[in-house]
């Protein structure tokens, strides 16, 4: 079997990535060809070059990203672009290799952009699936064209896959349609050993930002923001920002302005996960959107007490004070209430973490990628 997977992603790797990822490297293993459609960036993540290395067939189209302070600079970049744009025929391409299915890999409306795959498709007979990771619940910003475009792109669709049964349901509201072909999967974790983990005996608190660093996204700039403002339970705190991302200086400027310089930490991406919770007691995710972040699930599965904001699938996986806590809204009001109220229950945050645990343990797909294989291949 030929399966082709096209990947909106707009950087080298993400959490949107790991799904696609496990099921392609258990396609190749069972003997399918499997070949991939990205945008270009400077360097190949480990996991593509892996799956190169098992015969996957890697195919590139232009991204544009600015490395120019004057514009004139940056107007020649995006002339450059625009011209590679229009030659580049990797499209075509994996079209020419008659796959048997295509998975779109990309948020749940982005397919919308994707004109000359949709006109490949319109006469193709191969199956089409598509998996949208999430979606601003607030406004989709779909003009009523793009809506009907995406509507239709779901109809061709044998399946419409989602990460978490909120995301499907905003979906539905925002397009005015129900979505009956749809289907909820699981992302696979990036931990091999889904042990809980002892929490840390420091006496100061260790609190941990995991992702990329996209305030728009992830709204990083909140949690910030409420510590230059107010003062938690204990003042013995230190915050430990993980990941890379375009608002990093903005975010490191922030932290020099605030006056938190020595109260907070930036470590870049870090592979071993399990190395941050050993380290850290506490997750914060004070997300504008979300699909079902995997850094929630992973800092569950070791233990660890969440703070998130009420988005995509994190109420699904916390139950307020039970299991974590909610925010229900990614606001600086807001987040710091759901803030006080973890700080106001440290005494039982081992009890909380073990009941984080086990609704991971309850919820989660051991075989996310061989699921979503069967599914599309079946």
């Amino acid at each position: 079997m030929k399966i082709a997977i096209i990947s909106m992603i707009r950087e080298a790797w993400g959490g949107s990535e790991e799904l696609w990822y496990e099921m392609a490297k258990e396609a190749l293993h069972q003997g399918h060809s499997v070949s991939h459609l990205s945008y270009a960036f400077n360097e190949q993540h480990p996991k593509t070059k892996e799956l190169i290395g098992l015969g996957m067939k890697e195919y590139q189209r232009p991204s544009f990203s600015s490395t120019q302070q004057n514009m004139i600079g940056r107007f020649i970049e995006r002339a450059l672009f625009f011209l590679n744009k229009r030659v580049n025929n990797s499209i075509t391409e994996i079209f020419n290799e008659e796959p048997d299915l295509v998975l779109y890999n990309g948020t749940c409306y982005s397919i919308a952009a994707e004109k000359k795959m949709l006109h490949y498709l319109a006469n193709n007979n191969c199956r089409f699936y598509i998996l949208g990771h999430f979606t601003d619940e607030k406004d989709s910003h779909l003009t009523s064209k793009e809506k009907e475009m995406v509507s239709k792109a779901y109809d061709r669709c044998s399946k419409v896959f989602f990460v978490s049964e909120r995301t499907k349901h905003v979906a539905e509201k925002q397009l005015g349609r129900l979505i009956n072909h749809a289907m909820v999967v699981r992302n696979p974790v990036n931990i091999s050993d889904v042990s809980m983990l002892e929490l840390p005996s420091t006496e100061t608190v260790q609190m941990a930002m995991v992702g990329n660093l996209i305030t728009v996204h992830k709204g990083q700039d909140i949690v910030l923001k409420i510590l230059a403002s107010e003062q938690k339970e204990t003042n013995d705190w230190h915050l430990n920002i993980y990941g890379k991302g375009p608002d990093e200086a903005l975010l490191k400027e922030m932290t020099n302005e605030l006056g938190l310089t020595d109260k907070v930490s930036f470590h870049g991406k870090v592979d071993d996960i399990r190395a941050v919770w050993q380290k850290n007691h506490l997750l914060l995710m004070p997300s504008h959107m979300e699909g079902m972040p995997l850094a929630l699930v992973e800092a569950m599965f070791c233990g660890r007490i969440a703070v998130v904001t009420n988005v995509g699938g994190n109420t699904e996986w916390i139950d307020d004070k039970l299991n974590g806590f909610i925010a229900e809204e990614a606001t600086v009001e807001s987040f710091n209430k759901a803030m006080q109220q973890a700080f106001h229950h440290m005494s039982e945050w081992k009890a909380i973490g073990k009941a984080a645990h086990e609704k991971a343990k309850h919820l989660y797909d051991p075989h996310a990628g061989k699921t979503l294989l069967h599914l599309i291949s079946a």
